[in-house]
């Protein structure tokens, strides 16, 4: 026998004795360990919750004789078997400790096999300690009954668990009498995955308030605390209103807001000549969040002189404001004539006035602009003149000006015929007012009227122009010129009114000169035709 021929005899046993070994660990290896707990398949290395003592459904097969089978928890030999067969299955309760457990399965048939996966246990209800609106620092169950003062509370707890609350629901149970029947209202409030804490704002009625809190963890353990929030509301409603103490016109606006801690139950406003306005209209005792406030926008009739009214606000619990305004109503009060600085400035040749009037009966308002130096009126507008009177007017209006300084005349005339004026000298630097020192000019009526000149940037122009009347500069002046607003002027050619005088120059600076026009472009084309020909003359 050559030397390749025991070479290739040796490598043929040692494969030979490899087959055979490996169709021993075959013939000897578990070919299927199944475990089930409490109903579920559990996969080897995986984990399962259970919130009891688990029940275990083993099932084992094998190609050869099972010599033994072994449950262990943690380590611990829990249950053995020598079941001399090649299948085994079994149902086991086993015992475990709460938190995570490691079970193994064991198995020897020719060879020795190890099945392991985790299995927690959590078999303890979650427990809360609350924080809000009452403390439970020992984890022991809420009082039976807590009262607030408020509708809004909130309710919080820390969350202690195993494995952590998995949902939260409350919900929260009024009884109220309403037309002598007893009525009931619900709301529920729910909470997924809280964490280690939680909390939720509830909304109370007034009285006794049922509350159930449930608490599931994610084993399915469910803790349920019942208790009683009582609301005892002893808190007047709050009033923040604007009343004007004073006023030139026959109606004005009552503005502001009602409050309430738990519930609005009416409120009321009486008027001067008695007749009562109902604001918030009573209703039954349910829980309602839109009537923990209210807005009041009540327009109110006058008479001239004094005016008295009041307003009365109740809760749900019968707790009770009223507040009594006195309005003078005067119609000889004089209007304010109040200007913005600064954006009261001449640019362009015209004058913007801005600001505004207020107070009294306004019946109409015109404003002029005036050259100081010749008494000239130079533009005219009208600000305001409507069907009715107004007790405001916003300003914003653009004149012609004179080229140095301007003088902005406001002519205001009141309902009862009365006339009112104001001035103002205006600049490129900006405004100023005139008159008196003391901020008032005497007015063709014998009166005056109050004159306000703001600092740049305090200026209130929240309203729009209440007239709407007199945008567009009208000329009363009888110039030729068409330049009242400082529009742009074309002259026969067609260009803007640049305004080209005799001598040929025009108001932007640009010479001409006398020049004739299109020159330069026709001594270009003379050279090109020039040094054409000396070229041609060349070849």
């Amino acid at each position: 026998m050559t030397r390749r021929s025991v070479r290739g005899a040796i490598w043929g046993i040692v494969i030979a004795i490899a087959i055979a070994g490996m169709a021993g660990v075959v013939v000897g290896d578990v070919q299927n360990t199944s475990v089930s707990v409490d109903g579920t398949e559990l996969a080897a290395g995986d984990t399962v919750r259970v919130d009891g003592h688990p029940t275990l459904d083993v099932s084992i097969e094998a190609d050869t004789a099972i010599d033994l089978v072994e449950v262990r928890v943690n380590g611990d030999i829990r249950e053995s078997f020598e079941p001399g067969s090649e299948s085994f299955s079994r149902t086991l309760d086993v015992e475990m400790d709460d938190g995570e457990n490691t079970l193994e399965i064991i198995t020897n048939a020719g060879g020795t096999s190890t099945y392991e996966a985790t299995v927690h246990k959590d078999s303890t209800s979650p427990y809360l300690r609350y924080t809000s609106p009452f403390s439970t620092p020992d984890l022991s169950s809420p009082p039976e009954s807590t009262t607030v003062g408020d509708a809004q509370v909130t309710l919080a707890a820390d969350i202690v668990d195993e494995f952590g609350v998995e949902s939260i629901v409350i919900e929260r149970r009024h009884d109220y009498i309403f037309a002598s029947q007893r009525e009931t209202t619900r709301e529920s409030y729910e909470i997924s995955n809280p964490g280690g804490s939680f909390s939720q704002e509830l909304f109370l009625g007034d009285g006794e308030n049922q509350i159930t809190a449930t608490y599931t963890d994610e084993t399915g353990n469910t803790r349920v605390h019942e208790f009683v929030l009582y609301v005892d509301d002893t808190e007047q409603p709050t009033m923040d209103l604007t009343v004007p103490e004073r006023t030139g016109t026959d109606e004005v606006r009552v503005q502001g807001t009602v409050t309430d801690n738990v519930k609005l139950d009416r409120v009321e406003l009486e008027g001067p000549t008695g007749s009562t306005t109902q604001v918030l209209q009573s209703t039954h005792a349910e829980p309602n969040r839109d009537r923990l406030s209210t807005e009041v926008n009540t327009v109110v009739s006058l008479n001239e002189g004094e005016n008295d009214i009041t307003i009365t606000a109740v809760d749900a619990a019968g707790n009770t404001i009223e507040r009594d305004y006195t309005i003078v109503y005067d119609r000889d009060i004089n209007p304010d004539v109040t200007f913005d600085q600064e954006r009261t400035i001449v640019e362009n040749g015209q004058v913007s006035v801005v600001g505004r009037v207020d107070r009294g009966e306004i019946d109409s308002v015109t404003i002029e602009s005036i050259n100081p130096e010749t008494d000239e009126r130079i533009d005219i507008v009208r600000a305001y003149s409507g069907d009715e009177t107004t007790s405001r007017v916003d300003l914003d209006h653009q004149l012609a000006a004179a080229d140095g300084e301007t003088l902005v005349r406001v002519i205001i005339t009141d309902s009862q015929g009365d006339q009112h004026e104001e001035t103002i000298t205006v600049s490129g630097g900006g405004a100023s007012t005139s008159g008196a020192d003391d901020g008032s000019t005497d007015d063709t009526d014998g009166s005056s009227t109050q004159v306000t000149a703001e600092t740049p940037g305090s200026f209130d122009a929240d309203s729009d122009d209440d007239g709407g009347e007199g945008s567009t500069a009208d000329d009363d002046t009888g110039d030729t010129d068409g330049s009242s607003g400082g529009e742009t002027t074309e002259d026969a050619s067609g260009s803007g009114s640049n305004d080209v005088d005799d001598s040929g120059s025009n108001d932007g600076g640009n010479e001409t000169s006398g020049s004739i026009p299109g020159f330069s472009v026709v001594t270009a084309l003379l050279a090109f035709l020039l040094i054409g020909a000396r070229l041609r003359g060349a070849e």
